[in-house]
């Protein structure tokens, strides 16, 4: 199935605005900042970041000038098939939605992996110019100055760079890019569009594997590499999707199975090496490095140490990959208590370990994380409930709070 035929649509008349807004549940409004928050959290929030349209697009559209995704298409492709789009094409999109709205706005390039190889918005407000970022996307509307904003599932902080600003990300899942830049010079529609179709050259991001993400209050909701995520502020849901994923990502994500399908048949549907669902929660700590905090728990010692509250230690043995505890309930010896097999691996900076006891069976990963001169204390077991956990926040967020204790004692020890 093909998307909409090009259109050199850039601005949205009267009949697709009031179908866009009412797709996007926002009644018009005079510009103003109240509005601008409601249309980039809407957009975000029901508009999903995919490069499926753009998979089949690439395949489908064979002159090069006409494979970027207009603003009269992409909107076309939403509303009939409940279609996003990537850096480019979403950034085209909002940014034709605020000027028909009479928000002054333009679109500036950045970067992420190189440069020029994004696209953002800057929309001047009477309290200044702020950086409407749904090519990445960004969570958050940012002021266009240095500072550190809050977001739902992060915090950014902004420096000025002789080019623009560069983001980064303060806390929150450490998987991704956590990084951009967006410039402040102005950009020709010659060179935007120039970019915009570099992006459709053979073996470009884009154009390898199925990606997709959409940003919802509290969470976000992603795929790649045969899984599907959920992310909030401390934790990860990891869920994997056997073939054929088409039904699936299109209940998720609700974009119409048919793309969904052919994308992946041009992509390729081959999943990653899991198997389990997985949950799994980080805490960041600025006392230790990634080294110092493995080294605190990969000895009988140290483990000994986290364990300190559940019982007396009753007995302790080496093992060829690690070492056993037998943890008492208390004083009377190791009746009703647990038994700790740990597995040490000095080179992942982890330790795997099987908890049993009381008739029960637990078996979790503690691993210290480096990423970005930051050090992560990360816990991850396999979960059972998969669909449950990805429906019912309350639960999941009850399940990482168990596993949150365990990353707090470490932190203890740092």
């Amino acid at each position: 199935m093909t998307t909409s035929s090009n259109s050199q649509i850039t601005t949205l008349d009267a009949e697709l605005l009031e179908e866009v807004l009412a797709a996007l549940e926002v009644s018009p409004a005079p510009p103003g900042p109240g509005f601008l928050q409601a249309l980039f959290t809407r957009f975000n929030a029901r508009v999903p970041f995919e490069n499926a349209t753009k998979l089949v697009r690439d395949a489908e559209v064979a002159d090069p000038a006409l494979k970027p995704r207009l603003p009269g298409v992409f909107w076309a492709d939403h509303l009939a098939l409940g279609t996003g789009g990537t850096c480019f094409a979403r950034v085209a999109a909002f940014e034709s939605l605020l000027s028909a709205l009479g928000f002054p706005c333009r679109t500036v390039l950045g970067r992420v992996r190189q440069d020029f190889d994004h696209s953002a918005l800057l929309v001047d407000t009477p309290s200044g110019t702020v950086i409407a970022d749904v090519g990445f996307p960004l969570s958050i509307l940012l002021p266009a100055r240095e500072g550190v904003f809050e977001a739902a599932l992060h915090d950014l902080r902004v420096e000025e760079t002789a080019r623009g600003w560069r983001i980064a990300y303060d806390g929150g899942v450490p998987e991704g890019a956590r990084e951009l830049e967006v410039f402040a010079a102005p950009v020709s529609r010659e060179d935007l569009d120039a970019r915009w179709r570099e992006t459709f050259r053979p073996g470009s991001t884009f154009l390898s594997s199925l990606v997709m993400r959409i940003d919802r209050p509290e969470r976000a909701l992603s795929f790649a590499r045969g899984e599907l995520r959920v992310d909030d502020r401390h934790t990860r849901l990891t869920v994997p999707l056997a073939p054929p994923r088409a039904r699936a990502l299109s209940d998720a994500f609700g974009v119409d199975e048919e793309i969904l399908t052919r994308a992946l048949e041009i992509a390729g549907d081959a999943g990653g090496a899991a198997t389990d669902p997985t949950l799994t929660a980080y805490l960041e700590v600025s006392a230790a490095t990634a080294d110092s905090a493995f080294q605190a728990i990969a000895t009988p010692g140290g483990y000994r140490r986290l364990l300190e509250g559940l019982g007396r230690i009753a007995s302790e043995e080496e093992t060829p990959e690690g070492f056993r505890l037998a943890v008492s309930a208390g004083d009377g010896g190791a009746a009703g208590g647990l038994d700790e097999t740990v597995r040490v691996d000095r080179e992942d900076r982890s330790v795997a370990v099987v908890r049993e006891g009381a008739g029960a069976r637990a078996a979790f990963t503690l691993r210290a994380l480096a990423r970005g001169g930051q050090t992560w204390l990360v816990r991850e077991a396999a979960v059972a409930s998969a669909d449950a956990l990805l429906r019912n926040d309350s639960l999941r967020g009850r399940l990482a709070g168990t596993f949150a204790a365990d990353l707090l004692g470490w932190a203890r020890l740092l």
